[in-house]
């Protein structure tokens, strides 16, 4: 949340985007704006449209109508001018799994065309706590060193807008936690995140705002005390994130 006349600078602007397959409607009429240092998480049930959100803003995929501004660019007409100001971290480790930590790291520095991209490379292994593991295999590592490796990789050139795609998913509690703490840095460098994730505490943990997806459809939008506000039967319920999801997507178990 930002403090009273601190100045808002929205990143990101998303304008009635449809998406739909055949006749499958993948997201409809979707809108909401992220703001610098903000963290969006989105939640829903499989399905939701969660992911495919996700590829839209990162280029991966286009919405059949819509606008999408990122950095008040049009994303669809000049995507060129910032694609090295979105980094994407989907949930499967896509990194060279025969390359060692540093050895992938610079592949894609350099691919990108980092500028300084050694130094970059030892900072980022540095910020990461990575050093006694940098010379290990992608494919040697744990799911939680992978996960941290995709995120280091995804800030190399420096993006002011990061998608994370269920970013602790399948970790223990102790490394999901330290992902967290990893996450927590991002907004405080004053980068704008947007997480998908099924775990309601990393919802709670992390997020400003909460987007409920269902069908393709956005539910709701706000900050996470609200969302459950909205959805608490009377003011002496103690409801929790999860409790509050359930009743918006009508699978609440009575």
């Amino acid at each position: 949340c930002k403090t009273r006349g601190e100045k808002l600078v929205q990143v990101l602007s998303l304008n009635k985007i449809n998406k739909q397959i055949k006749d499958k409607i993948i997201l409809k009429d979707i809108s909401f704006t992220l703001e610098k240092g903000e963290i969006l998480g989105l939640l829903g049930p499989n399905g939701a449209g969660k992911t495919s959100m996700m590829k839209i803003i990162s280029g991966l995929s286009r919405a059949n109508s819509g606008k999408l501004d990122i950095l008040g660019i049009d994303a669809d007409k000049e995507r060129a001018k910032i694609k090295s100001q979105l980094g994407f971290v989907m949930q499967d480790n896509n990194m060279e799994r025969e390359f060692s930590v540093k050895e992938a790291l610079l592949y894609y520095a350099r691919l990108y065309k980092v500028k300084n991209y050694k130094y970059e490379v030892k900072r980022i292994i540095s910020q990461f706590e990575m050093n006694t593991w940098q010379d290990r295999k992608i494919e040697k590592l744990s799911g939680g060193m992978a996960r941290k490796a995709m995120i280091a990789r995804a800030l190399l050139v420096k993006p002011k807008i990061l998608l994370l795609d269920e970013p602790s998913v399948g970790l223990d509690p102790d490394v999901r936690y330290d992902i967290w703490q990893e996450i927590k840095k991002l907004k405080n460098m004053g980068i704008s995140v947007i997480i998908t994730t099924h775990y309601m505490e990393e919802a709670e943990y992390l997020c400003d705002k909460i987007a409920i997806l269902k069908q393709g459809r956005l539910l709701a939008i706000d900050e996470v005390e609200k969302i459950k506000q909205i959805m608490q039967k009377d003011e002496n319920e103690d409801i929790t994130l999860e409790k509050a999801f359930l009743r918006f997507i009508g699978k609440e178990a009575y």
